[in-house]
């Protein structure tokens, strides 16, 4: 048997192990068959077509044919490629050996040649098919991919013409050196691409780095303003405890006050009945008033007047609320709910209605406090406020008095409008805000008379519109 024939049949062999150790099929029974199908065949083809570009482009779309359906991935033809590649570089050493020194496809030299290289391959593969895998599965796998099929095509048409020739000149000098160049384009064509998508890959991971940080930095701003705006009405419903729990112990208070004030009455006015028959009635009122001064605070006897009248709960918790700030800044104050107050109407949220009666109660203690600055005097301030309810409508008004600085009532509702030097102010354009949802429902005036600034709500009845 030639040496030529005996490596007809090594070849398919040692291209099939390295087409499975490369692509890192798991080999079976079925595998097996196949193998046996695909050395005979290869040997077959190599008889009939005796080309060797043929028989090479007829293994892979085999190679492909069998295990692309089953395996469905770019791993398999990068592999057929590798392996029509390596299987090329075998037949150019091949070629310089007959052609460059003479050797016959007889001499045993040739086989000893096939022997050598075959091992070289077999060690190179075994060491390094993990690199090869990891070359046909990552990223830039079609890259390579397209590279080992571009290698192998234009190897093969060199390989064509330079056999055609059989001028050992042509092997030397065009053959085996434009496919050097070839393989040395690629590699550089291959690390260059791959460099310049590292840069693209590595600017766009620091984008969405950067994106993930100002998205967790906007997360975080999130967080810290939804715990601040927890903790603020944590706070806010702390202070309505108290306030309540205030209001409380005020009624509880003024309870007993009162039922001690009528059991001394009875016992003073016993006291005083023998003046009074005498007609001597003025020491009895003195003694009377001197007592009430004594046992009462006329002031804190108003702290919580009219609220009794409250009945909705979000109505009496901001009034409670405000009127205790007003008591505890010392400023002097009246309220007035002589009717009850059973429900709001329902055209209006209840909480856009606090937030609207609140701002207006801290403007006017506000401005009280400023003009008692301004004035040195704790009685130049004065705030009335008053709850009212008629046919079902509801009517807030509060009055305040103000410092002698000329107010704009037309601007006070502007954005930014302030009457207090450095010092950004809104006016009352929240209010407008939240009014503007109600032009049907509600009605908001505000005017400045003779040192007071007025504000009035009115809230139609429901089916009744503006």
């Amino acid at each position: 048997m030639k040496v030529l024939e005996i490596q007809s049949f090594l070849s398919p062999i040692v291209d099939l192990w390295i087409f499975y150790k490369i692509s890192n099929i798991k080999y079976n029974k079925k595998d097996l068959l196949f193998s046996i199908g695909f050395v005979f065949g290869s040997v077959l083809l190599a008889n009939l077509i005796e080309n060797d570009v043929g028989v090479s482009l007829l293994q892979i779309l085999i190679l492909c044919g069998f295990y692309l359906p089953l395996h469905k991935n770019k791993v398999i033809l990068g592999a057929s490629s590798v392996v029509e590649v390596i299987d090329l570089l075998f037949s150019i050493i091949v070629t310089l050996c007959i052609y460059g020194f003479g050797i016959t496809s007889e001499n045993y030299f040739l086989f000893l040649s096939f022997f050598i290289i075959y091992t070289v391959i077999i060690i190179f593969v075994h060491k390094y098919h993990k690199n090869i895998y990891k070359l046909l599965s990552d990223d830039n796998n079609v890259i390579f991919i397209y590279l080992m099929i571009y290698i192998y095509l234009s190897g093969e048409v060199i390989s064509y013409f330079a056999d055609k020739e059989k001028a050992i000149r042509l092997v030397f000098e065009v053959y085996a050196s434009l496919l050097i160049l070839q393989i040395l384009f690629a590699v550089l064509a291959y690390t260059t691409t791959v460099r310049i998508q590292k840069k693209l890959m590595t600017r766009q991971e620091q984008r969405e780095q950067k994106l993930q940080l100002e998205l967790a930095n906007a997360d975080r701003k999130a967080q810290e303003a939804k715990n601040r705006e927890l903790t603020l009405k944590q706070d806010q419903l702390k202070s309505e405890m108290q306030q309540l729990q205030e209001y409380t112990d005020y009624l509880d208070k003024n309870e007993d006050d009162l039922r001690k004030f009528k059991h001394d009455y009875q016992n003073i006015l016993n006291s005083l009945k023998i003046s009074a028959e005498e007609g001597n009635t003025q020491e009895v009122v003195d003694e009377l008033t001197k007592y009430t001064n004594t046992q009462f605070n006329q002031k804190a006897l108003r702290k919580y007047k009219g609220v009794n009248h409250i009945q909705d709960k979000n109505l009496k918790s901001i009034a409670i609320a405000k009127l205790s700030k007003l008591y505890n800044a010392d400023i002097n104050y009246s309220f007035a709910c002589e009717k009850e107050i059973d429900q709001i109407p329902h055209s209006v949220d209840s909480l856009d209605l606090i937030r609207i009666i609140g701002i207006a109660f801290d403007n006017a203690v506000e401005e009280s406090q400023l003009l008692i600055k301004e004035t040195g005097d704790q009685s130049s301030a004065q705030v009335d406020a008053m709850y009212y309810q008629e046919d079902g409508d509801f009517e807030f008004e509060i009055r305040n008095q103000i410092r002698a600085t000329k107010i704009n009532a037309d601007k006070i509702s502007q954005k930014n409008y302030t009457t207090k030097q450095h010092h950004m102010g809104l006016g009352l354009v929240n209010v407008q805000e939240i009014a503007h949802k109600y032009e049907e429902s509600m009605i908001i005036d505000y005017s400045v008379e003779d040192g007071w600034f007025i504000f009035n709500l009115t809230i139609l009845p429901d089916g009744i519109e503006e």
